[in-house]
């Protein structure tokens, strides 16, 4: 039977990108709609704040999160490492998808060759 429900694990996670979503994304939504073309430099920020997560070792944001170790581990249970990944992802989306798409070094491709890239 598949369990469809949230772990409590990941409720900060999950409260954290809807705060980003909701005081970052939704904002600016509108403005990147009508000129498609310019590059969001608030997504800097975003950038910024990931980098600090990822070099702390706690975060595991973004592509960062899905990184190939060079230890030959067995598969099996990552901690939900992934689940974790999807349920940010969501939250992200209700803020901007094409937002949440254009982020530096997290963007739509960026896991892939963030989990094989040295």
């Amino acid at each position: 039977m598949i369990n469809l429900e949230v772990p409590k694990k990941a409720g900060t996670l999950i409260n954290q990108a809807y705060q980003a979503a909701a005081e970052v994304f939704r904002p600016i939504s509108r403005k990147y709609d009508r000129a498609e073309h310019t590059y969001p430099a608030e997504l800097d920020m975003f950038a910024a704040l990931l980098d600090g997560l990822n070099s702390s070792g706690e975060g595991g944001a973004g592509a960062a999160g899905v990184r190939r170790s060079e230890k030959n581990e067995k598969p099996g249970n990552r901690n939900g490492s992934n689940l974790n990944i999807v349920l940010g992802t969501i939250e992200m989306c209700w803020g901007d998808v094409g937002l949440l798409l254009s982020m530096p070094r997290q963007g739509l491709g960026n896991a892939a060759i963030g989990s094989v890239a040295t």
